[in-house]
């Protein structure tokens, strides 16, 4: 049976969610959630601004963003929706800020031009394992004071394994948001808790296969396989390093003259393994 919504973690969904002007109601209601703005603060009208920030010069990385708005105030968000693990993400949410900081200022520019910029990232995977919350907020602190003077950069990540509240238990916008993104593909139907909310609603809507051309599901599909092939490729590798690593220890074992029965018990390869490591073993020797 084919789901009713799609993934809104899907790089084509989340963009059509939250980067497209049309739909600009749905990432006001979702940063004021987010962030817990109060009246004075409160996000009341996005300018959307491309999400390929050019290199000044073709030999430096280009970089992608998912969604990059400015509020009434000038301020950047960067919302980027994190599937497969990589190396180095937080750099890289920090090389961005920087790029999106450093946009569009002039040389001669008064430096109090530069505006704000608010790092968003959703991850599907555990991004800080130590750490118990699913929700944390980074910002530039004086090391003996903790005052914040340095209050142009903040960095924010939601790490959606972490988030295990049920329908049940979401109390505040935020949750539910937080829900939507989690779970939304999961169901054919709005539960009501959701739906009462007019923008997550719209969120779901936008999701409706129903609402997609056969040409957008086609790129949402091979857009999903592509991640798919990637974490599967990530596996693989992980697997062939960890039958390598034990291939080798069972090689100096034996070379050690350990018992083959202890070799097994020791790297979990099969005797079948070990003996085949003995036999080519000796031909070495």
């Amino acid at each position: 049976m084919i789901n009713k919504y799609l993934d809104p973690k899907n790089d084509m969904a989340f963009k059509k969610i939250f980067g497209e002007e049309k739909n600009k109601s749905i990432p006001i209601s979702f940063l004021n959630a987010v962030f817990n703005l109060t009246e004075g603060e409160t996000i009341v009208d996005l300018d959307f601004i491309t999400t390929i920030q050019s290199p000044e010069i073709e030999a430096r990385k280009e970089s992608t963003v998912d969604v990059i708005v400015s509020d009434q105030s000038g301020c950047k968000y960067i919302i980027e929706m994190q599937v497969a693990k990589i190396e180095g993400f937080e750099k890289r949410a920090q090389y961005y800020a920087a790029k999106a900081y450093c946009s569009n200022f002039n040389s001669g520019s008064p430096y109090k031009e530069l505006k704000k910029i608010v790092f968003l990232a959703i991850t599907v995977y555990t991004l800080f394992p130590n750490k118990d919350e699913y929700k944390s907020d980074h910002v530039i602190l004086d090391n003996k004071t903790y005052e914040r003077d340095l209050k142009d950069f903040s960095f924010t990540f939601v790490e959606l394994p972490k988030f295990t509240k049920t329908i049940e238990e979401l109390e505040t916008l935020e949750e539910k948001w937080y829900y939507f993104l989690k779970h939304a593909e999961e169901s054919n139907t709005i539960d009501q808790k959701l739906a009462a909310d007019p923008e997550i609603k719209k969120a779901y809507d936008v999701v409706d296969r129903f609402h997609w051309t056969e040409q957008e599901l086609l790129a949402y599909d091979r857009i999903a396989m592509a991640i798919a092939d990637q974490l599967g490729a990530l596996a693989a590798s992980r697997n062939e390093g960890i039958q390598e690593n034990k291939l080798q220890t069972a090689l100096n074992l034996l070379k050690d003259n350990i018992p083959m029965e202890n070799v097994v018990k020791w790297t979990g390869l099969s005797l079948e393994e070990v003996k085949n490591i003995s036999l080519n073993l000796n031909k070495l020797l």
